[in-house]
């Protein structure tokens, strides 16, 4: 009679136990937000035009993260810091473009996730002088902001969003990033 040796399977079950059990705890643990980002950190998106690409917002802190998994920078950027998301996205229009039907546009598309928008828009002027539209959002068990702008032939919108307690805490490094958006003509 041969004799069998079971060290072998021991240690591959071992091995898939550490792989199976024990890393999934460590990555939750450790976090897998996304690629951190230091304070004043340039994120640009958009097809590169003479190798720059025409939208660019502005980290206002450390603590972002960059969510490269929900992220395509040839049309949107979306940061993360704990609960709380911020998301640009670039609209490149089939017809005319101006703030307030993107605003009803973007109004319509929140509605159809199960969110919407809070009251009328208000005005909003970016540190670089570009015109927009604001407003408050909310849906499940969420509050946040939707920003819009436009410029010649691209819009963009900025919609941020988290639990109200952690939203509350990074409302003004939200409304930094929102202040930061610049459209290059």
């Amino acid at each position: 009679m041969a004799r069998v040796r079971w060290w072998g399977t021991g240690v591959v079950v071992l091995v898939l136990l550490i792989l199976g059990l024990v890393l999934p705890l460590v990555d939750k643990a450790l976090g897998s937000g996304g690629t951190a980002l230091a304070a004043g950190t340039v994120i640009a998106v958009g097809t590169e035009r003479a190798g720059v690409r025409p939208v660019t917002f502005t980290v206002p802190a450390a603590g972002w993260a960059l969510d490269e998994a929900r992220s395509s920078l040839t049309n949107n950027a979306e940061v993360t810091r704990g609960e709380v998301r911020v998301d640009l996205n670039l609209v490149v229009p089939l017809g005319s473009l101006d703030n307030r039907r993107l605003w009803d546009g973007l109004g319509r598309i929140i509605a159809m996730g199960g969110a919407q928008l809070r009251g009328g828009p208000s005005a909003v002027t970016t540190r670089h002088g570009m015109p927009g539209l604001t407003g408050a959002l909310a849906g499940h068990r969420k509050i946040g902001s939707a920003t819009v702008f436009t410029r010649d032939d691209l819009g963009a919108t900025v919609t941020a969003s988290g639990p109200p307690d952690a939203y509350g805490r990074l409302a003004g490094e939200v409304r930094a990033i929102v202040l930061s958006v610049e459209i290059s003509p």
